[in-house]
């Protein structure tokens, strides 16, 4: 592969051709269907996959197969096939489907309003996952303009990875005839420690969520009638969590597992690079600190390997320009406990409801609802073939080698994966960089990295053969 060639195609088609077709489809309100109860039904998710689809056929990449995969009862699943110039198999995986929008978009965005800002494209799916599609097949198109020979290859595309993937398995499996066996799988829905080169991920925790509802009485009550006889319902679950939490260190040792040497090391590594910008880029209020923030190495180890919780929702608390004096019947709480690679979330969800289901305060009643578990992953030593491949890539347009670092999210997925092919090869990468708010309100992409991730992708490809 030629890297002013790359270059070329790349200024005829990034903006013209990428951002624009990126901007279209941010466009589309296609949830996940955890948060969208009429996601198979309202059309949305038909008008993304045509969306994609349409994108791929006027590529014209000679040879492209387009695959939907339908079962009954399940999400649909879109796979792109490439026939290759050799035995190597590349499977390439993104999502389709997107987080909840939420309120506190900067003025003149919004998650469907598709607005660049400096070097960022706002909007909802951009980073986390919508660019996908777009930059793969932009990649396969430069790289077979250029008469590359490249692998055969799979690009995958799921539709509800953000609800927790409950049918990739079967549909993996109902596709086996299509994907084969993956020499190598491409996992694009990671992120990028800083713009400053390409990134794999080295690791990924693992999530145990859950609603924790205490239940104390089957009315809310007056406080001033009450109170001093109901227990309070909050307070009971907020000493239950404690049993998980030390309040004191934070600390989760039910559920930790030994560091590694050599991570101890990678996070010493890491976090010299990234420095404070670890701590600047959660925007913390004036005065407030981070757990560790004195040690950035332990910081990090906090961020993308230690257990961590948080309370992501509640029910049955109103605004408070809605309380009234009110003892309430029931307090819900979500729980989030992000795990260590290696731990096993379904064991660990049964440590926790052990835990704080028994010698209840008061006798409450005590329920776990709606669980979600996924396993986190570790990247496994890869081949000196593949490590040239991806330094040969980052240097071509960074002008530095990869690096590689720990993430504190999850992407079950790779688990399932490394445990359905264990010969397969797994690199995480993907665009999502420090300031790129997934999930949350002001989601962007970074376009300048985007664009040499773009390149790297593109000479990566046929570096597989």
């Amino acid at each position: 592969m030629d890297t002013e060639k790359t270059n070329k195609f790349l200024e005829e088609n990034y903006d013209g051709v990428f951002v624009h077709h990126l901007s279209e489809y941010i466009k589309i309100p296609n949830l996940t269907p955890a948060f969208d109860p009429e996601y198979m039904t309202n059309g949305l998710l038909e008008q993304a996959i045509d969306y994609v689809v349409k994108f791929a056929e006027d590529l014209q990449i000679e040879g492209l197969k387009t695959h939907i995969k339908r079962e009954e009862g399940r999400v649909p699943m879109v796979l792109f096939e490439l026939p290759g110039a050799s035995s190597s198999n590349v499977m390439i995986y993104g999502h389709l489907d997107k987080q909840p929008h939420m309120e506190g978009w900067i003025e003149g965005t919004g998650p469907t309003t598709p607005t660049i800002i400096g070097d960022k494209l706002y909007g909802r799916g951009s980073s986390d996952d919508g660019y996908v599609p777009f930059a793969v097949l932009l990649a396969i198109k430069n790289a077979i303009a250029q008469g590359a020979e490249l692998p055969r290859i799979v690009l995958v595309l799921e539709t509800e990875e953000e609800s927790g993937s409950h049918d990739l398995v079967p549909l993996l499996e109902a596709s086996a005839d299509i994907i084969g066996t993956p020499d190598y799988c491409i996992c694009l829905d990671s992120g990028a420690l800083d713009y400053t080169s390409l990134w794999l991920t080295s690791t990924l925790r693992g999530l145990v969520a859950f609603n924790l509802r205490v239940s104390v009485t089957e009315l809310a009550c007056h406080s001033g009638i009450s109170g001093g006889a109901i227990p309070e319902s909050f307070r009971i679950a907020n000493s239950l969590l404690d049993r998980i939490e030390d309040p004191e260190t934070r600390r989760i040792e039910l559920l930790e597992r030994e560091i590694p040497d050599s991570y101890k090391e990678e996070a010493k590594h890491v976090s010299s690079i990234s420095g404070e910008d670890t701590v600047k880029g959660f925007k913390f209020l004036a005065g407030v600190k981070a757990i560790n923030e004195d040690d950035l190495a332990e910081l990090y180890l906090n961020t993308t390997w230690r257990p961590a919780l948080a309370i992501t929702g509640a029910d049955n608390l109103p605004p408070t320009s809605k309380a009234g004096n009110v003892v309430r019947d029931s307090t819900t709480l979500r729980v989030s406990i992000r795990l260590p690679p290696g731990v096993e979330s379904t064991e660990a969800l049964e440590k926790v409801k052990d835990v704080i289901t028994k010698d209840v305060p008061n006798d409450a009643k005590v329920e776990l609802l709606e669980p979600s578990t996924g396993d986190g992953w570790q990247m496994k030593d890869l081949s000196e073939k593949t490590t040239k491949v991806l330094n040969d890539a980052s240097d071509a347009f960074f002008t530095k080698p990869c690096g590689k670092y720990g993430i504190g999210g999850s992407i079950p997925f790779l688990k399932v994966l490394g445990d359905k092919y264990p010969s397969t090869e797994i690199l995480a990468l993907g665009v999502l960089g420090p300031d790129t708010n997934a999930h949350a309100p002001n989601e962007t992409i970074d376009l300048p990295f985007t664009k040499k991730f773009l390149g790297a992708l593109s000479h990566i490809l046929p570096g597989l053969v």
